[in-house]
């Protein structure tokens, strides 16, 4: 079974556009055959006249009849072509990075081909084919096309057999060792293991340290003396944990080593390292934290809700400074904010999230991570690093 090439990183218009019209219909054009019979024909006759031999002219005559027959033929077998439609099964649809799909077709027609995000369209074999999943994305696989041909190869032309079929591919989670060492480092163990409810003393998950805010009568007097610090339960949290993690999808906050990527059926839109980092940290937070029992909100630096599978999220043009803690629910207990280098001109903003809150933010990247760090500890926040 043939294995389809993965997509590629592309910011060529020259390949786009070359990529784009292999995968699209074609009326019957003269191949390379043809167009040498046509001239030779035209020569034939041309040379027939000119010095008088009737039988130049005849094989001239006889050979246009050829091309046209051929081109005539190939008219109608586009005409029955187009009225085909082939169904496309995607199986799965959804995956992560590095996983593939089986993609089949009810059907066959002479010279099937697919078209392949960020590529040419690839022949379709008998039982069809895989395509395996390089970078994460929602892409448009297909159109699905029948290549057709005259008699004796003198006309080729293209007919659209099949649509285009949509694969989500999610970006694949940090490993639970990684978002340990990324969280502990910068946060605490025992604020880790607040937010996270993971690898802690059971009694370590029924109380946190005493924040601005808490009541007195919340006091948890045995882990206060145990600890040497003021502890307070955490019963809120047993009965509608909700936690919030905010993802950054600005491109000025993620802008080194921006790449293009080439969704297929030409869609195309932006990341970088950076920022497919972030949505790794993203994927494996929402995990662990619904895994301790949290309901997740995921939000943008705008406050809009975004997708779970974090497949179609896309760096926007956008300078505006963030505007989330405007858009924070009131049953929020926790907020995890995972930032890039725009974090500077969003520290006034990031003040306002109230105080009760258990605040986090992960930085990304290095330009003023130093100074926003500072000033987001000062102001409260436990920081953690989560890479350039």
């Amino acid at each position: 079974m043939a294995s389809a090439p993965p997509s590629r990183r592309t910011s060529a218009r020259t390949t786009r556009r070359s990529a784009a019209g292999a995968s699209s219909p074609t009326a019957p054009r003269p191949t390379p055959r043809g167009l040498a019979l046509t001239v030779a024909a035209a020569l034939l006759v041309v040379v027939g006249l000119a010095l008088g031999r009737r039988e130049a002219v005849a094989l001239g005559l006889f050979l246009a009849v050829v091309v046209a027959v051929s081109c005539a033929v190939l008219a109608v077998r586009t005409v029955l072509a187009r009225r085909i439609r082939l169904t496309r099964s995607v199986v799965p649809g959804a995956l992560t990075v590095g996983g593939s799909t089986q993609i089949t077709f009810d059907g066959t027609v002479p010279g099937l081909a697919d078209a392949l995000p960020g590529g040419r369209p690839v022949p379709v074999p008998q039982g069809g084919y895989r395509w395996r999943a390089r970078e994460r994305g929602v892409y448009d696989v297909g159109p699905a096309l029948a290549r057709l041909s005259g008699p004796f190869g003198l006309w080729s032309a293209r007919a659209q057999v099949a649509g285009t079929s949509r694969v989500q591919v999610e970006p694949l989670p940090l490993e639970d060792d990684e978002l340990d060492r990324v969280l502990r480092a910068g946060v605490g163990e025992h604020d880790a293991a607040d937010l996270l409810g993971s690898q802690a003393a059971p009694d370590d998950l029924l109380v946190r340290e005493h924040r601005d805010g808490d009541a007195l009568t919340r006091v948890h007097w045995g882990a206060t003396a145990r600890t040497g610090r003021l502890m307070v339960r955490q019963e809120e949290w047993a009965h509608d944990p909700w936690a919030v993690v905010v993802l950054d999808c600005r491109a000025v906050s993620f802008a080194a080593e921006r790449f293009d990527v080439d969704g297929g059926a030409g869609r195309h839109w932006q990341s970088s390292p950076g920022f497919e980092r972030a949505l790794q940290a993203a994927a494996a937070l929402i995990l662990r934290l619904q895994d301790a029992g949290h309901q997740v909100l995921l939000m943008d630096q705008d406050g809009h809700a975004l997708d779970p599978s974090l497949a179609p999220a896309v760096l926007e043009p956008s300078f505006r400074e963030a505007t989330w803690p405007a858009a924070l629910p009131g049953e929020a207990a926790a907020v995890v904010a995972l930032l890039g280098t725009a974090v500077g001109q969003d520290l006034p903003v990031l003040a306002t999230v109230p105080h009760h809150l258990q605040r986090v933010a992960v930085l990304f990247g290095t330009e003023g991570r130093r100074d926003a760090a500072e000033r987001l500890e000062a102001g409260g926040w436990l920081v953690a690093e989560g890479g350039s």
